[in-house]
């Protein structure tokens, strides 16, 4: 499949984008679509656009596929990251990002 995040092209896996059928992205692809859903948004060379932050939506992916998530040391975006993890319903990855208490 083939993902534009913000600008920043992706290629990834249906069954990546599935995983989790619960999150937006499970939802957006998964085969229970509901056949009186809107098309997805496309750009202008066919692929799937989401207007997402691009950069950020890399450790989404990782999170996909992995249940885990490496971040670079003094990583600055988490606050942002963890935004985006809320947006795409993962609350997993969400309490991963969270402060601790």
């Amino acid at each position: 499949v083939e993902l534009n995040v913000g600008g920043q092209v992706y290629f990834t896996r249906l069954s990546t984008l599935t995983s989790l059928p619960n999150s937006v992205l499970g939802r957006m692809f998964g085969h229970k679509r509901n056949s009186g859903s809107p098309d997805l948004a496309r750009d202008n060379r066919g692929r799937f656009f989401i207007d997402r932050d691009g950069f950020l939506f890399r450790y989404i992916l990782d999170y996909l596929r992995d249940r885990s998530v490496v971040l670079p040391d003094l990583f600055p975006e988490k606050m942002r990251l963890r935004r985006e993890a809320e947006f795409f319903q993962l609350p997993d990855l969400v309490r991963m990002l969270s402060p601790e208490e």
